[in-house]
């Protein structure tokens, strides 16, 4: 079980990075709004990590608070940069 959640941790980080390889082409974002992408896809990615090594410990709630410390400021921080940053951005193109 543990081999397939660093699997598909792996094809998800893959995804992530063709997909902003892909995003880069068509929005010209300042670099600040790359960091902040980048930086919540890393949060969002260790709080999954954190928790799903934690529940194959056995230690539920230190998963739980991993998925709300980590990937939820990660996926606040995304979905700032993307509404604020990257979105009028593809607006005009």
């Amino acid at each position: 079980m543990e081999s397939i959640q660093w699997f598909i941790m792996g094809v998800l980080s893959t995804l992530l990075v063709f997909g902003f390889s892909y995003l880069s082409l068509r929005v010209k974002a300042p670099w600040y709004a790359w960091a902040a992408l980048i930086l919540g896809a890393i949060g969002v990615l260790f709080g999954i990590a954190w928790a799903g090594s934690s529940f194959n410990e056995g230690v539920p709630t230190s998963g739980a608070m991993g998925l709300m410390v980590f990937t939820g400021p990660g996926i606040i921080v995304m979905t700032l940069a993307w509404r604020y940053l990257v979105a009028p951005g593809l607006k005009k193109n």
